[in-house]
């Protein structure tokens, strides 16, 4: 008994990086724009998006998913370029049928 090894010391818990909610809502917001009120989900998730990446930024590593923030960011700024572009349409057909 007296060469028993002492046990290994416990591990040291390692944090996983998360996921800043922020980058979420702003995909969220960004697909929802293709399907309801464009200028009330696009614009917002582009600020989303932004924030959550510069959250990502100054984390140091603690934050993850700058591939999501991405995602919304564009999806955003390409919803709001289809709203934006829809407009002359839209008032086109309004005039059209009068």
């Amino acid at each position: 008994m007296a060469n028993e090894t002492p046990p290994p010391p416990p591990a040291v818990p390692q944090t996983v990086p998360r996921t800043p909610t922020v980058a979420i809502w702003s995909l969220v917001l960004a697909i929802l724009s293709f399907f309801c009120g464009w200028l009330l989900t696009a614009i917002p998730a582009v600020i989303c998006g932004h924030v959550a990446r510069s959250k990502i930024r100054k984390s140091g590593g603690a934050l993850r998913g700058e591939g999501i923030a991405n995602a919304g960011l564009i999806s955003g700024y390409i919803a709001l370029v289809l709203g934006v572009m829809s407009i002359p349409l839209l008032v086109s057909m309004i005039q059209s049928h009068r």
